[in-house]
């Protein structure tokens, strides 16, 4: 028979290395694949059909160092404008505004701030009672 907290820790050990495989997976394999998926069928469908390009220029890795020189430049620009000027904060605004978890958060903020706002008056009438007598 297995003792619960050895199974426990069993489960909590299998937990982090499934997070952990998750977060290498998608972070980094997910990505170098996705791209190199991308690159191999724009350059196969794409510019090997293309004739007015010389052939010296259709090297697939002519085009993967010229595909990097432009593409993550250019992604990284389109990002931080996202992020600084686009819509990134309209979409986090509207799931915070959705989200239930993000709702009981704020008015649990809103009730302390409701209740600092009270302690502070009650501080200022006891200190306007000192003064008096």
């Amino acid at each position: 028979m297995v003792k619960k907290s050895s199974l426990r820790l069993y489960i909590d050990r299998s937990s982090r290395l499934k997070q952990y495989f998750l977060r290498g997976h998608n972070a980094w394999f997910a990505l170098a694949f996705s791209l190199l998926n991308f690159t191999l069928i724009f350059y196969k469908l794409f510019l090997e059909s293309l004739d007015f390009i010389p052939e010296e220029f259709k090297s697939y890795a002519i085009f993967v160092i010229i595909f990097g020189i432009t593409y993550f430049p250019l992604s990284t620009i389109l990002g931080y404008l996202d992020l600084k000027k686009g819509t990134f904060n309209a979409e986090q605004k509207l799931s915070r505004e959705i989200s239930p978890i993000w709702k009981e958060l704020f008015s649990r903020i809103e009730n302390l701030e409701n209740n600092g706002e009270k302690i502070v008056e009650l501080l200022e009438q006891l200190e306007s009672a000192d003064k008096v007598t």
